[in-house]
C-alpha cells in the first residue's frame, strides 16, 4: 500500500492467496471486500482458499454471487464438494454448469466428477460419464484414464476399468495402482500379482500404494492364508520404504479373517502411532477381539476411542431403484415401506432358513438382542428393500460404506439363489458379485 500497488489486481490476487495458505482467512477476507475491481481470478482465488482452508459454505455462497464464472471456477467448486465427501452435490453442480451455463468441460472437470461417481458406485452415471468425454473430445491422458479406471472399479465394471487401462500408451505408478486395485477390487488375485510383476519389469518403482494393493489382493483372494502372516509381515517390514498406516491396515484386516489376535494388536499399535485418528484400526481390532471372545480387551479398545473423542461411523447402505437412490442406516425403521422390508426379511428367515450367525454381532448382548440388530444391518435392509421394489430378474446393487459382515453375506447369498437375483454388494473393502447362491469372493474379504 505504501508503494501504491494496492490497486494491481494480480498483486491483490496473490496477497489473497497467501493469506488463505497462511490460514489467515478473515485477513484475506478483508482485501477482498476492499478491492473495488474484483476480477475473475479473484473470485477464484477467494473460492480456492475457502475450499483449501475446509469452508466449503463460505465457498459455495461466493460462488452463487459470482458475476461471471470461468472453467476455473466450476472446477473449483466441483474439486472442493468432492475433497469433502459431498459426491452428490457435486454431480448436482456439474449438471447445473452444463444445463444452465453451457460452460464446456475440461480433464479436470471429469477428473473431479469420475471420483464422485466412483465414490458413490454408479454404474449408469459412470457409463454416461465416460460417453460424455468421448462424445466432446476431451483428451484422455494418463491422470483422466487413471481416474476412469479408478471409477469403473469402483462402479463394479473391472472390464471396462482394463479395457481403458490396456488403451494406455503411457503408464505411470498411478496408472498401475489403479489397474492392480481394479483386480484386487473384484477378487482377480491372480491377475493383480501379474500386473504388480509386469510393472517391475517395466522399472517402475513400487510405491507404499502399490504394495497396499498386492497386499489387498493376497488378502481379498486368500492367498494370505494363516501360515502366511508371517511372510507379510516379512514383506512388509523388508519393504523400500518406510510403511505406513494404510499398509498396516492391510496387514490388520488380514489378520481379521483369520483371527490372529497378537498379529493384529501388533498392526493396530503401529497404526495408531502413524494415524491416531483412524477410527477403522481401532474397530478392526475391537472386531478381532470380539471374535475371539475376549470381551474385556473389547471394552478396553472402546474405552480408548472414547478417550480420544473418536465414533466408529454408523452402517449405512445405499441402493438406487428407478433412477432414486434410498439410503439405510443400521437400527433406523424410519422407511416408508418398513412393513414390506420386514416381511421380507422373515420371508428369508422362516420361509428360507436363514440362521443369522451370531458372531456377527460383536457386542456382549444376550441372543435375542443379537438377532434384532442382525435383522436391521444396512445392507440386509437394502437387499430386501430392493427385492420387493424390482422387477424379477433386475440385479441389485448396494453400496456400503463398512465392510460388510458375514451374517449379511450369507443372507445375500441364499437371496440370490432362492429369487434368482445377482447382488452387487459393495463395502468400503472391496466388490461381492454374488449369483446362484455362490459370492466371487470366496468367502474372502
Amino acid at each position: 500500500m505504501r508503494n501504491g500497488f494496492e490497486s494491481w489486481d494480480n498483486i491483490c490476487n496473490a496477497l489473497i492467496d497467501m493469506y488463505m495458505k497462511c490460514r489467515k482467512q478473515d485477513t484475506a477476507v478483508k482485501m477482498f471486500d476492499r478491492m473495488l475491481n474484483k476480477t475473475v481470478v479473484t473470485w477464484n482465488s477467494i473460492i480456492a482458499g475457502y475450499i483449501e482452508n475446509g469452508d466449503v459454505d463460505a465457498a459455495w455462497e461466493t460462488f452463487n454471487t459470482m458475476p461471471e464464472k470461468n472453467i476455473v471456477s466450476w472446477n473449483t467448486i466441483i474439486g472442493g464438494l468432492v475433497q469433502e465427501g459431498m459426491f452428490e452435490e457435486a454431480i448436482e453442480v456439474f449438471r447445473s454448469m452444463q444445463g444452465q451455463e453451457g460452460v464446456d468441460a475440461d480433464g479436470v472437470t471429469m477428473m473431479s466428477i469420475a471420483s464422485a461417481c466412483g465414490h458413490l458406485g454408479a454404474l449408469d452415471l459412470a457409463k454416461w460419464i465416460y460417453y460424455y468425454i468421448e462424445k466432446n473430445g476431451i483428451q484422455l491422458d494418463v491422470r483422466l484414464s487413471t481416474s476412469l479406471v479408478d471409477m469403473f472399479s469402483r462402479c463394479g465394471d473391472p472390464e471396462t476399468a482394463m479395457s481403458i487401462f490396456d488403451g494406455l500408451a503411457n503408464r505411470d505408478v498411478s496408472a498401475w495402482t489403479a489397474a492392480i486395485r481394479a483386480m484386487a477390487m473384484s477378487g482377480n488375485a491372480e491377475r493383480a500379482i501379474e500386473l504388480f510383476d509386469e510393472m517391475i519389469e517395466q522399472g517402475l518403482k513400487p510405491d507404499g500404494v502399490v504394495f497396499v494393493g498386492a497386499l489387498t489382493a493376497c488378502s481379498h483372494g486368500g492367498l494370505v492364508q494363516q501360515g502366511l502372516l508371517e511372510e507379510a509381515m516379512q514383506l512388509i517390514k523388508s519393504m523400500p520404504l518406510e510403511p505406513n498406516d494404510v499398509i498396516w491396515n492391510s496387514l490388520l484386516a488380514a489378520c481379521r479373517v483369520h483371527g490372529n489376535v497378537e498379529m493384529a494388536a501388533y498392526a493396530a499399535a503401529k497404526i495408531q502411532v502413524l494415524a491416531p485418528e483412524r477410527t477403522g484400526s481401532y474397530v478392526l481390532l475391537s472386531n478381532v477381539y470380539a471374535s475371539a471372545g475376549r470381551w474385556n480387551d473389547v471394552a478396553k479398545v472402546r474405552l480408548r476411542m472414547k478417550e480420544k473423542g473418536l465414533r466408529k461411523p454408523p452402517g449405512t447402505s445405499l441402493i438406487e431403484i428407478r433412477g432414486k437412490t434410498h439410503e439405510f442406516t443400521s437400527g433406523d425403521e424410519s422407511h416408508p415401506e418398513m412393513r414390506k422390508i420386514e416381511a421380507m426379511l422373515d420371508e428369508v428367515s422362516r420361509e428360507l432358513g436363514h440362521v443369522p450367525d451370531l458372531s456377527s454381532v460383536l457386542m456382549d448382548v444376550d441372543e435375542q438382542e443379537k438377532r434384532f440388530m442382525l435383522s436391521r444391518h444396512s445392507e440386509k435392509l437394502a437387499m430386501a428393500f430392493g427385492l420387493i421394489s424390482s422387477n424379477k430378474g433386475t440385479r441389485i446393487r448396494i453400496v456400503k460404506n463398512l465392510r460388510v459382515c458375514s451374517d449379511c453375506h450369507s443372507f445375500a447369498k441364499l437371496a440370490s439363489k432362492a429369487y434368482d437375483r445377482e447382488i452387487v454388494l459393495r463395502d468400503n473393502n472391496r466388490f461381492h458379485f454374488i449369483s446362484q447362491g455362490k459370492c466371487s469372493c470366496n468367502d474372502f474379504w
